[in-house]
């Protein structure tokens, strides 16, 4: 317990030297680690081009790992819906009411199911574009974290 208690506090002790910035603290090769940590609430700025199975990998042993676009565009994105919270919840009335043979419940499962499905289906608003200059705002701050993070390491090389 008290090694447990010291490594603790050596976290929180070095917690701003061992900071990482790029969203890939271990060098990963996929195209998750392409992104800030945590993520944006989009998934890419500029949709990556794919030539290899690990193209991430191949961009950073080329120098092309974080590469900041010259523009960027608005992103297309769904909005947030609760529909399936609801779908989910009358299942589970749906499942409870055929499982113990409770007829009622089973029918306003099903029919609290059906009635979901019919409201999502007639929901209109469920989508939004992120504007460009919201997008390079946001990117913009994540490269400026990146050169700061890339300038410590290498005044610690030096």
């Amino acid at each position: 317990i008290f090694l447990n208690l010291v490594q603790i506090g050596y976290s929180v002790w070095k917690r701003k030297e061992h900071m990482d910035y790029t969203g890939d603290p271990w060098d990963g090769r996929t195209l998750e680690w392409a992104t800030s940590s945590p993520p944006p609430f989009y998934n890419f700025a500029v949709l990556p081009h794919i030539d290899d199975r690990d193209q991430f990998w191949a961009d950073k042993q080329n120098g092309k790992g974080w590469v900041r676009p010259s523009k960027y565009e608005a992103i297309h994105m769904p909005r947030n819906t609760g529909a399936g919270v609801y779908i989910g919840a009358f299942s589970v009335l749906l499942g409870f009411g055929l499982i113990w043979h409770i007829w009622w419940l089973a029918i306003i499962g099903l029919v609290g199911m059906i009635g979901s499905f019919i409201a999502r289906t007639f929901d209109d608003d469920i989508d939004y574009w992120v504007p460009a200059d919201e997008v390079e705002r946001i990117e913009n701050a994540r490269f400026a974290l990146l050169e700061q993070q890339q300038a410590a390491q290498a005044a610690k090389v030096v």
